[in-house]
């Protein structure tokens, strides 16, 4: 009974380890976008700039992510791969349970400007794509983990006839808090 309570206990310690040193990735979308191209109502045809801005949500309570130089690529059309600008947001450090905005704009090269004005005026809508790349290092108490690669590819944005989107932002990432919740419930049922 002594050899079995020292096995449960010590199962229980580096079951509790590992879920307090364990991380989750952060979830990226979106938030708005802006060409003042595809505006309708707005008679600057000519300014091809893309204004956008990006939510970076850290859900972790009780650790912050230090993420390197963020590299977005931006595309026209949801099938098609035609680039038309990057851009490059400095590396910065997110605290625990926080989201950062991050805005950004780049002059759009690439984008068949008089199909799109035709299509969002004609009441559809003109479909982008951002890739973001990165590495993250996640803080844990006082110190920080090894590198890891951090990707969200093909996240795609409708902008309709105001040149701005019109969707509300979706988040994309890897949600692992079911799991620590579940996981919980039995340890204090077997206890």
């Amino acid at each position: 009974m002594c050899c079995f309570r020292l096995i449960l206990t010590s199962g229980l310690m580096a079951l509790f380890v590992w879920l307090s040193l364990r991380t989750t990735k952060p979830s990226c979308s979106i938030k708005a976008v802006y060409l003042p191209g595809l505006n309708t109502s707005d008679t600057s045809r000519s300014n091809h700039t893309l204004y956008f801005t990006i939510n970076l949500k850290n859900k972790m309570k009780d650790k912050g992510v230090r993420y390197d130089d963020v590299r977005l690529s931006f595309y026209y059309g949801a099938n098609t791969s035609v680039p038309i600008g990057n851009y490059t947001v400095p590396g910065f450090y997110q605290d625990n349970g926080n989201d950062a905005d991050k805005l950004g704009k780049l002059t759009a090269h690439g984008v068949p400007w008089d199909a799109a004005f035709r299509a969002v005026s004609n009441g559809s809508k003109a479909v982008f794509r951002m890739d973001l790349h990165t590495r993250v290092r996640y803080k844990i108490v006082f110190w920080y983990t090894k590198r890891h690669n951090f990707m969200v590819e093909n996240t795609t944005v409708e902008v309709d006839n105001s040149g701005k989107n019109s969707a509300t932002p979706q988040h994309r990432s890897f949600h692992a808090a079911a799991i620590f919740s579940v996981t919980l419930f039995v340890l204090v049922l077997l206890l």
